[in-house]
């Protein structure tokens, strides 16, 4: 019989993806509002440029941590 911190274990590595999923949706979101007016018109490809950095430091300096101090308690 499995022990209960191996069943926890994918619990909580399933809350961490879900809440990672959740930060990276909110951010990208205003990300592309914010964006949005100044780049009205420009080719898909440079509006991705545009967002793509302040996506990955909000990534690695919000979403990431939050996802990993909320997202695998017990």
């Amino acid at each position: 019989m499995p022990s209960r911190s191996s069943i926890n274990l994918p619990l909580a590595h399933l809350r961490f993806v879900a809440i990672a999923m959740v930060g990276a949706y909110v951010v990208i979101n205003t990300l592309l509002a914010l964006v949005s007016p100044l780049t009205a018109g420009w080719p898909f490809p440079a509006l991705t440029a545009v967002v793509v950095p302040p996506m990955v430091i909000a990534m690695i300096h919000l979403v990431i941590p939050i996802a990993r101090r909320v997202g695998t308690r017990p």
